[in-house]
C-alpha cells in the first residue's frame, strides 16, 4: 500500500484588475508504506472537491498523471486536470465549506486508493474574489457593496418619492437603477387609490419594514403584459419608474452572476431566518417579506421567501415573478396566480 503525504497546498493569487486564474496549485509527496519516497515515477491521482462536509456532494472531480521528482514531490494545478464530473468554474467558493478528497495509484493507473479528505481551510483567494460583485458604471467602481466615485462625481443611487410621500433609497446595479426597498404605495402616481393591496398580517406597522403586497392586476394598473426591456409598464410605480419585465429581472440576475440570491439579500437575522451566507454585495437589500395567499387569504413565509412581480404574463390567470429563498443561493423565475399578494420593486425608466 502506498501512502500520500500532503506537504503544501498553495493558491495562485490574481490581481483584482485581471481575470482570476481558474486553477490553483496542489503539491504533495508520495511515499511507500515503509516511508520511502516514490521517485521519478508517474503516478495516478484523482482529486474530488466536496461541499458542506467531508462526505458531502462531489461538486467537481478530475484526474492527473503527474511525475514525482527525485524526492517524491509532485505538483498539479487543480482545475486543469482531466475532468470526470462538474465544472470547476461554477464552484462558488464563498457559498459553502469545501473539502478535497485525494486518491492515488502509485503505478500510474486508475486503481485508486483513497488517501483521505481535508478541508480547504483557506478559500482560493483569486477564485473567491472572481465571484464578488465588481462593476464600473457611471464613473462609479463597485466592489461588493462598497463604491468609489471616480473623478469626484456624486454617489450612485439616490432617492425617489411616491405619491403618498414615501421616500425610497435606490441603487445602481449594472446599467439598471432599482429601488432598494419594497414599494409601500397606497395610490398610483396620479393619486388614484390602489385596490388589492395589503400589508403583512394586516398590521400597518409592517409596511415600513416589509413594504406592501399587491395583486398582479394592482401592480399593472390596467397595462398589458410586456417582456420588453424596458417593459414600458409604469403600473404601480412612481413617475419616471416602471414595473420590471421578466427580461429585466433576468438581466439583473445574469449581471450579478452565480449566487445572485446571496448577493441580493440583507445580512441581518431581522429579515431572514438563516442569513449566514447573505452578503448583500449588490445593495439590492432584499428582505423575506412573505406573501398573501389568494385562496386562504392568509399571510405566509415571512423571513423565508420574497416574491417580486414582473410585468410579464404567463397565462390568463398566472404571471411571472422572481423568488428569493431564505436558504438558496440563486433567485428563481417562477409563475404564480395573479391574485397572490407579492412585493414590488420598481426600476428606473
Amino acid at each position: 500500500m502506498k501512502t500520500l503525504y500532503l506537504i503544501i497546498l498553495t493558491f495562485v493569487i490574481g490581481s483584482l484588475t485581471a481575470q482570476a486564474p481558474q486553477s490553483f496549485k496542489y503539491q504533495g509527496v508520495a511515499r511507500n508504506s515503509d516511508g520511502t519516497a516514490i521517485t521519478n515515477t508517474t503516478i495516478g491521482l484523482k482529486l474530488t472537491i466536496r461541499s458542506g462536509n467531508a462526505n458531502g456532494s462531489a461538486v467537481y472531480s478530475e484526474t492527473f498523471t503527474p511525475t514525482a521528482n527525485g524526492i517524491g514531490i509532485f505538483t498539479v494545478n487543480i482545475g486543469e486536470g482531466n475532468v470526470e464530473s462538474g465544472n470547476f468554474q461554477d464552484i462558488d467558493w464563498g457559498a459553502d465549506k469545501y473539502f478535497l478528497n485525494v486518491a492515488l495509484d502509485a503505478d500510474g493507473g486508475s486503481n485508486y486508493t483513497d488517501m483521505g479528505t481535508t478541508q480547504f481551510l483557506s478559500v482560493p483567494y483569486s477564485l473567491y474574489t472572481a465571484s464578488i460583485y465588481v462593476n464600473y458604471s457611471n464613473d462609479t467602481l463597485w466592489i461588493g457593496d462598497q463604491y468609489v466615485v471616480i473623478g469626484g462625481g456624486s454617489p450612485p443611487g439616490g432617492t425617489v418619492t411616491d405619491y403618498d410621500g414615501n421616500v425610497y433609497n435606490t441603487v445602481v446595479i449594472g446599467n439598471q437603477t432599482w429601488l432598494k426597498e419594497n414599494l409601500r404605495s397606497l395610490h398610483y402616481a396620479d393619486g388614484t387609490p390602489i385596490d388589492s393591496v395589503w400589508v403583512y398580517d394586516d398590521n400597518e406597522s409592517n409596511a415600513e419594514t416589509w413594504g406592501r403586497l399587491y395583486s398582479w392586476d394592482a401592480a399593472m394598473n390596467g397595462a398589458g403584459s410586456s417582456n420588453g426591456n424596458p417593459s414600458g409598464v409604469q403600473g404601480v410605480c412612481p413617475d419616471g419608474w416602471h414595473l420590471p419585465s421578466k427580461a429585466e429581472f433576468v438581466e439583473l440576475t445574469d449581471f450579478i452572476g452565480s449566487g445572485n440570491g446571496w448577493k441580493m439579500k440583507e445580512t441581518s437575522a431581522a429579515y431572514w431566518n438563516t442569513p449566514d451566507q447573505n452578503t448583500n454585495e449588490t445593495g439590492f437589500s432584499a428582505r423575506g417579506a412573505g406573501l398573501r395567499e389568494s385562496i386562504s387569504h392568509t399571510y405566509q413565509n415571512l423571513k423565508e421567501t420574497t416574491n417580486f412581480w414582473t410585468a410579464t404574463e404567463e397565462s390568463d390567470n398566472r404571471s411571472y415573478d422572481v423568488i428569493i429563498y431564505d436558504q438558496q443561493g440563486n433567485a428563481v423565475v417562477h409563475n404564480d396566480p395573479k391574485l397572490h399578494g407579492f412585493s414590488v420593486r420598481c426600476v428606473k425608466d
